[in-house]
């Protein structure tokens, strides 16, 4: 039992990661139905960010973190953090309502870990390994292929600002969300010592400015069948454990391995799609979401062993052994009280 909390400890990061990657295509997926049953675009939105300021009130109210900050930059960059990410949430909701779901993963989780990795490098001084850059690439190459397969079924039917529309809100939500500058700095956050909750209650509580804007761009309905309702409340849910699921992976992970490992929205949103839309997928798109999940896998699996190997490490030197397991040995230290070196007739005692 104690082996296997081990590893479940060490690839905690990994497997929120791949959680985020399941939810944020069912969010997709989900967010494309409710469309369908009449639910607008800004009020799509503003619905999942109350289901998860109600999610992170809740915590707030349980745990009580201290909300306000002794340094007046760490202050600053929770507020800055949570506006950009409101701005860059309504770009990505925009796109998974606007363009087909394997065109906003593979825009958005293709170009996500390559400016992640260099702001990571700046910011946090995480630097990334041979493994993340291997890793990346193969992701790209993946991305590619299915961003290319995508774009040629789009572009036969639609005109020239509709394809601008289908390209802007991906890069939009990429530049500001995904491409890593809010989760960076969660992550230089949580380097100091600001709690995981403290980080959610900014990054959360910004939300609330879609209220009015849901008014102002369109006016929202609220008359809606009962299935719909039901889609929309499984959409909000779906939405808000994506968000927790992601803050806390960033918070026990490197920014780089978490946006890596969330590229397995792409393939996620091929197997969602195909049973709930009905969308099959051709050879190219087949074989890309093949690609980008060994690429996705490669960083995960090894950063899980990694994260064992260094907790086994520092368990090791904790106990004081060379080795652990059958064979090792222990270096126990002797003190005579007389200072000579033990003897038959000398007192001596354990240090």
């Amino acid at each position: 039992m104690q082996h296997l909390r081990s590893i479940l400890k060490s690839g905690l990061g990994v497997l929120l990661a791949m959680m985020v990657a399941s939810g944020a295509a069912l969010t997709s997926i989900l967010m494309r139905l409710t469309k369908r049953g009449g639910v607008q675009n800004f009020q799509s939105i503003f619905w999942n960010q109350v289901a998860q300021m109600i999610f992170v009130l809740c915590l707030t109210i349980a745990v009580r973190p201290k909300l306000r900050r002794e340094s007046w930059k760490e202050t600053a960059v929770l507020v800055s953090g949570g506006i950009i990410r409101v701005v860059a949430t309504v770009c990505l909701c925009l796109s998974y309502l606007h363009v087909l779901p394997g065109n906003t993963s593979s825009v958005v989780y293709g170009l996500g870990p390559v400016l992640t990795i260099g702001l990571a490098a700046l910011i946090t001084k995480e630097r990334p390994t041979v493994v993340h850059i291997i890793g990346m690439v193969i992701c790209i190459c993946g991305v590619t292929m299915v961003g290319v397969s995508m774009n040629a079924k789009e572009t036969n039917n639609q005109t020239v600002q509709q394809q601008v529309v289908t390209l802007l809100y991906p890069i939009s939500a990429s530049a500001l969300l995904t491409l890593g500058l809010c989760w960076v700095l969660l992550r230089w956050l949580s380097k100091r010592g600001v709690p995981l909750v403290t980080h959610m209650f900014y990054y959360s509580i910004d939300g609330i400015l879609l209220l009015p804007l849901a008014y102002v761009v369109e006016k929202p309905k609220w008359s809606f069948p009962p299935d719909t309702w039901g889609l929309l409340v499984a959409q909000t849910l779906a939405y808000a454990m994506q968000y927790l699921c992601n803050a806390a992976a960033i918070h026990n992970e490197t920014a780089a391995t978490v946006q890596i490992v969330k590229v397995l929205t792409v393939p996620s949103v091929f197997v969602l799609g195909f049973f709930v839309l009905e969308m099959v997928p051709n050879v190219l798109e087949i074989c890309g979401g093949a690609i980008v999940t060994v690429g996705a896998m490669v960083v995960g699996l090894w950063t899980w062993r990694l994260n064992l190997k260094q907790q086994r490490r520092e368990l090791e030197v904790g106990t004081g052994t060379e080795k652990s397991g059958p064979g090792s040995v222990q270096v126990v230290k002797i003190r005579c009280k007389s200072g000579s070196e033990p003897g038959p007739d000398s007192v001596c005692e354990n240090v």
